[in-house]
């Protein structure tokens, strides 16, 4: 599950002890709550129980090994041998995301919230810095804890909901996280919406509106929160595109283009306003200098859903969008900007 991976700098903020006093015991200056890094960074893999956690960001993947209460100098960064003070003992770990889902719903997210992790030995939790957010790379370390190390279990949180892992078993208490576990990768097949499209704006040349939407997608966790005991997100991504928008006068002799550089939007499903609407930035574009100046816009949208519910599966799409002047012909009288809201509808397959 975790393969080898070379030798990085890892981020958990490890002790390295002075090379004359690693050996020496309780000497040494080394506490209970303490980190010392491994040689490899992929020490531990394939060495004892495996376990993987489900979160928002991604699977966190990990190994825990059998205590120990003497580091061999091969075994870590430090120069000789590293002794647990008396009492004490080091539990071995080795973990890192997964690369496939590591970021796979970052789309459905507004938060940087990163993961808070105890690793929990006899019933006293030690914090240990989570592993940096990237789908790269693992760490390996030993946390030394009191005692001789057994009864271990991992206490790891996100925004407030916290999984437990059996080190011993590798089973892992989801709790509310458990909808992660059987989540569906983002949808990426789309569908056009309705053909019936309203302007609120009348205008000699159709303007060219085109919409798509996704399959929606389920989740315990999008945007910023969890969703609440009984409820779900649902999530369903909508993208649309609105080319230059033209103005004829009634005589035809005269005339403006416009295009637009900023959008609003609003959804709805059936009578259910949108909970969260998350902008993606990777596929916005408003002006697209590239498309003769259209606009496209991509929106993940969240819903509140019971999860004993038959939500409505119609989408309502209303768009307002901000025209500027790009061009004007004829002599006629013409506005510097314009606003136009579009309407559209769309039946969720």
């Amino acid at each position: 599950m975790l393969p080898p991976r070379r030798r990085t700098v890892a981020a958990l903020g490890l002790l390295l002890l002075a090379p004359a006093l690693a050996a020496c015991g309780g000497d040494s200056g080394i506490e209970v709550g303490n980190i010392v890094p491994a040689a490899d960074d992929a020490q531990f893999a394939g060495h004892g129980t495996e376990s993987e956690v489900a979160l928002p960001i991604g699977r966190l993947e990990i190994t825990a090994a059998e205590p120990v209460t003497t580091i061999a100098a091969d075994d870590t960064l430090q120069v000789a041998k590293v002794e647990a003070p008396e009492g004490s003992a080091f539990v071995p770990i080795t973990w890192q995301y997964d690369a496939a889902t590591f970021g796979a719903l970052d789309g459905y997210l507004s938060t940087d919230t990163s993961p808070v992790i105890d690793l929990v030995a006899d019933g006293a939790p030690y914090r240990i810095p989570a592993p940096p957010r990237s789908g790269e790379g693992s760490e390996s370390f030993y946390v030394l804890v009191s005692g001789s190390g057994r009864d271990l279990r991992l206490d790891v949180g996100f925004d407030g909901v916290t999984q437990h892992v059996d080190l011993a078993t590798g089973e892992v208490d989801q709790g509310r996280a458990a909808p992660l576990y059987d989540a569906a990768k983002p949808r990426t097949k789309r569908f056009p919406c309705s053909p019936d499209v309203t302007f609120d704006r009348t205008t000699l040349r159709a303007p060219d509106f085109t919409c798509t939407v996704t399959r929606p997608v389920d989740l315990p966790y999008a945007g910023d929160a969890w969703a609440a005991d009984g409820h779900t997100w649902r999530i369903v991504t909508v993208r649309t595109t609105l080319s230059r928008w033209t103005e004829v006068s009634a005589d035809l002799k005269s005339g403006a283009v416009y295009y637009a550089d900023d959008v609003q939007s609003s959804y709805r499903l059936g009578d259910a306003a949108a909970a969260q609407v998350i902008q993606d930035p990777k596929h916005t574009v408003c002006p697209d200098a590239t498309k003769a100046g259209a606009c496209t816009s991509e929106f993940h949208v969240v819903f509140d859903v019971a999860d004993e519910g038959k939500a409505s599966r119609t989408l309502r799409i209303e768009q307002g969008f901000a025209l500027r002047l790009a061009t004007a012909y004829g002599g006629g009288e013409v506005k510097d900007t314009l606003d136009v809201t579009v309407t559209a509808q769309a039946r969720l397959k």
